[in-house]
């Protein structure tokens, strides 16, 4: 009888979900660029060769969490960019989305995405590619939202798509950086309120909507 052939290497036994919602996590709270692979290996209980088998690099565990937090909170704010309701009603979920409790909910403040666009400099080639790719996707969703909302009458005609969907983009970014520089949570509203009025022409959304009551701002 011919003997087995034997295995080369050692068995895979790394959590790769485990991992990724490690760095995601910590990469979000903590900065993407003060959070090195060894505290991930320490705090995911995970080897170091393990990870490097895995995602071939600190550059390769970084992409990789970038595209785990696009499915975690990019994703989601995009599937409300929709024509079949009211361009009202979707400029006040998009309000509701980014003002959620951060806290109640056990997250970070802040994004993710927009924290790693502010340091670019400091990534190397995949994650840019991975950063630059999502970039494209999020201004392209915008874009053919904006465009139907146009289409239905809803959105001011005269403001150039891509210029309305790079400033959509602003006022997102804008809103996050305010959150984790603890700016108090009635003026990043205001901010995103008024932002998303002037961008879309839609003034219904100046409508402040608080926990104690609805004011005008």
């Amino acid at each position: 009888m011919d003997e087995l052939p034997k295995l080369r290497g050692r068995p895979k036994t790394l959590d790769r979900v485990h991992v990724l919602e490690t760095a995601v996590m910590q990469y979000w709270e903590h900065g993407p660029t003060e959070v090195s692979i060894n505290d991930i290996c320490k705090l995911a209980q995970a080897s170091k060769p393990g990870i490097y088998r895995e995602f071939g690099s600190d550059d390769g565990l970084k992409a990789a969490a970038l595209r785990t937090y696009q499915a975690l909170a990019v994703d989601p704010f995009l599937a409300l960019l929709t024509a079949e309701q009211p361009l009202a009603r979707t400029l006040e979920e998009i309000v509701a989305f980014l003002m959620q409790d951060r806290d109640k909910l056990g997250i970070p403040k802040g994004c993710l995405f927009v924290s790693m666009r502010s340091q670019r400099d400091m990534f190397s080639p995949e994650t840019l590619g991975t950063m630059d790719q999502l970039r494209e996707h999020f201004l392209a969703r915008l874009a053919l939202w904006i465009d139907a909302t146009k289409v239905a009458g809803e959105f001011r005609p005269e403001v150039p798509t891509k210029i309305a969907a790079h400033q959509i983009d602003t006022l997102h970014s804008g809103a996050m950086r305010m959150q984790r520089e603890n700016v108090p949570a009635s003026e990043i509203e205001g901010f995103l309120r008024f932002g998303l009025a002037a961008v879309s022409g839609e003034t219904r959304v100046l409508t402040l909507r608080s926990r104690s009551g609805t004011t005008d701002i």
